[in-house]
């Protein structure tokens, strides 16, 4: 029950108001039973269990009478077969509508997730490699100079005896002779580390000079234009003078090129959903070149720290305090006996460490944490270091640091007072900062704005660099807000500043910053917070032109959390159009078609408000010779089916009214929630005591955060 749901009620819900005469009669327990059951079955997937709405209206205190809403259900519902509610189920379900969905939303203590195992995400994987490493990197290890690719192929039993890279850097040579990129053979593994010069590039491995493959440990790819697929990779190095994105160590980077990318649920917006986070057997491959890469490129010697004696002892010292690190719990006792036992192996105690070390990082208890808990009463609460694991991950994006360890060992995070002060800690810490810029670009598209294909002949001054610059806009300019600003959600939409280099200030029309990504004021009222971000506006767009439909729903879902239901399958292909026309004039056709306009008016005036800028974010006054309207409507921002309107003039004063909206500051607790628990929530009332103490501390996102995990929820699981 999606579309016919959302197409009939919604249209009645914003009509009048005015409530018919009817009179409902004596309703028994047992009618209460059955409509309560007949709703779930049928209704409650779109309308939400409380008739709080989802992919369809709210529900709660309807106003136009039981027999209307009867007979809407029984000609209607549920979608595309009305036939599943006849006899007296229409009437049930409207009697249990009217009877129980009334005033606010009255919910009950949230119930706890479930227990489970989390496997790190890529991202995850990757801080945590580099803080148990911290300070512990080889120096004679080289870092890769920038625009370094590896390229590996592991033939898996296959009889291969020449690899070599061809592809749009080098001409795509069939013969190594020819100028293909040879990769060396070590083992059973090819591999080449080849520097390729900025841009996007397209390549296949080529076997024995014959068969032609894309890269089987990148997933990137695209046609061919034969009916196959090439593999993509970018490059993007800074110009002199441009500081280049925070990357990490240099080593440890390398090391996960090969790593699998996640997949993201529906309306999931980050890279580490816990339920859909499996193995397989390219990720294992990964996480054993990684481990064999990061263990040989660490300084054991001085992860050991016994100077020139490494006795038995020392060795036995070095496994219990590097496994707590690894597995960020004590070792138990036959672990502690298994890694001894490969430590103390041979006479060389170096190398038995170091192969200690790359066993620790291929188990389970290095690439999972635990929430499975312990049992009390009917749920399990997180152990002392699963409480310290799930905080540190939700703040930082990495393992616990010393003191988050000894705080969990002090049993000072079993209380909420415990937990708020090791958040707000943490909240201090360079990790932090870097954790909330990579939710900011997930939440808002920003990650993905290397992977749009842009017309070059529209878009010359397109680049590795430049998209680059977009991501960095954005990550710098939440983490100000949040950390050095107002720390409120109204400042993301309604700012007059941002922060750019000198890449994205010409692309701007801006001023050249003196320094690299330099805090500066917009010069007109064209840009409006993150509204006006490069990255959210390419993101948002076709290859070769704007998209109000895409903006439209980017505002709807990414910043409102609502979400709207796929179009109806007999709606049709678009009509041939005018192409002189604007953008705005080919898009009147929806909300003229009745088949469209009852989603589309509640997207495309909204995303009209962004036509000003085109599919790379550059301001512009005129489209095909026409001046452009930007004028739009932010319809029932509060909650679809409330028929309001919120007319706005241009991209500024549509922020203005995100930045006044109850939803789009409740959206904002949603989404943190999400990225710090991994999952999406089971229905409105999870969510709604984090959204209401979010409201009443002003919108303040470091409170928010320290809620999220110092609440007493965040340690229970069922």
């Amino acid at each position: 029950m999606r579309v016919l749901v959302f197409f009939g009620l919604l249209g009645l819900v914003a009509a009048s108001q005015a409530a018919c005469n009817d009179k409902p009669g004596r309703t028994t327990a047992a009618d209460t039973t059955r409509g309560q059951a007949l709703y779930k079955d049928l209704c409650a997937s779109c309308h939400g269990a409380k008739g709080e709405g989802g992919v369809a209206p709210v529900l709660r205190d309807w106003t136009r009478g039981e027999e209307t809403l009867t007979r809407i259900i029984d000609e209607r519902m549920p979608q595309g077969a009305p036939e599943k509610c006849d006899g007296d189920c229409p009437p049930s379900i409207a009697r249990y509508i009217l009877d129980t969905f009334k005033g606010e939303v009255v919910c009950e203590s949230p119930k706890p997730l479930a227990r489970g195992l989390r496997l790190l995400s890529r991202r995850e994987l990757e801080a945590t490699v580099s803080d148990i490493l911290a300070g512990t990197t080889a120096a004679p290890a080289p870092a890769a100079p920038c625009g370094t690719v590896s390229f590996v192929y592991d033939p898996k039993g296959r009889a291969v005896t020449r690899v070599h890279v061809a592809g749009s850097f080098n001409g795509w040579p069939g013969t190594i002779a020819g100028g293909g990129y040879p990769l060396t053979r070590a083992g059973n593994v090819f591999a080449l580390a080849q520097p390729l010069p900025n841009g996007s590039h397209s390549y296949k491995l080529v076997l024995d000079e014959r068969d032609w493959i894309p890269d089987p440990d990148n997933p990137r790819r695209g046609p061919d234009g034969f009916g196959g697929e090439n593999s993509l990779v970018d490059v993007s190095c800074p110009a002199s003078g441009t500081a280049p994105p925070e990357k990490g160590d240099d080593v440890v980077a390398s090391a996960f090129v090969s790593y699998p990318k996640e997949a993201r649920p529906e309306a999931y917006h980050f890279d580490q959903h816990g339920p859909s986070r499996v193995t397989s057997a390219p990720l294992a491959e990964a996480v054993f070149r990684i481990a064999a890469t990061v263990s040989q490129a660490a300084d054991v010697p001085k992860m050991l720290a016994c100077g020139a004696n490494v006795d038995e002892a020392c060795t036995k010292s070095f496994v219990t305090r590097v496994g707590k690190r690894v597995f960020r719990r004590p070792l138990e006792a036959d672990e502690q006996k298994r890694y001894e036992a490969l430590a103390l192996g041979g006479a060389d105690r170096t190398k038995g460490a170091r192969l200690a070390l790359r066993a620790m990082l291929t188990s389970p208890a290095f690439l999972y944490r635990t929430e499975l808990g312990e049992k009390k009463g009917d749920t399990f609460v997180l152990t002392r270091w699963e409480v310290a694991s799930a905080m540190s991950y939700g703040v930082t994006g990495s393992m616990p640091d010393d003191a988050l360890m000894g705080a969990a060992e002090r049993g000072d995070l079993a209380t909420r007072e415990g937990r708020e002060r090791e958040a707000r800690r943490l909240l201090g810490t360079p990790r932090a900062r870097k954790h909330l810029g990579e939710f900011a670009e997930q939440w808002l598209g920003a990650d993905k704005v290397a992977e749009v294909e842009k017309q070059s002949a529209l878009f010359p001054d397109d680049s590795p660099a430049l998209r680059a610059a977009m991501r960095e806009e954005t990550r710098r300019f939440f983490t100000h807000v949040v950390f050095d600003g107002s720390h409120r959600t109204a400042e993301l939409f309604r700012a007059n500043y941002t922060f750019v280099d000198a890449t994205l200030a010409k692309h701007y029309g801006m001023a050249a910053p003196k320094t690299p990504f330099e805090k500066q004021a917009y010069p007109d009222r064209a840009r409006a917070g993150l509204l006006g971000h490069a990255s959210v506006l390419a993101t948002t767009a076709h290859s070769d032109q704007s998209s109000p439909i895409r903006r439209g729903l980017f505002v709807r879902r990414n910043l409102l959390c609502q979400e709207l239901p796929p179009p109806p399958p007999n709606v049709g292909g678009v009509p041939k159009i005018d192409p002189n026309a604007t953008t705005r004039e080919r898009f009147a056709q929806h909300t003229a078609n009745a088949s469209c306009a009852s989603c589309h008016r509640h997207i495309d005036p909204v995303g009209f408000g962004f036509e000003r800028f085109d599919a790379m974010g550059r301001l512009r006054d005129s489209e095909n010779g026409k001046p452009i309207d930007a004028k739009g409507d932010m319809t029932d921002v509060e909650g679809l089916g409330k028929g309001t309107s919120a007319p706005f003039a241009d991209l500024a004063s549509l922020g203005e009214t995100l930045a006044e909206s109850r939803a789009a500051e409740a959206c904002v607790a949603k989404q943190l929630y999400r990225f710090t628990r991994g999952v999406l929530e089971g229905d409105a009332c999870v969510t709604r005591p984090y959204e209401t103490r979010f409201r009443d501390r002003g919108g303040d996102v470091r409170e928010l955060l320290v809620d999220l995990v110092s609440s007493e929820d965040f340690t229970v699981r069922q």
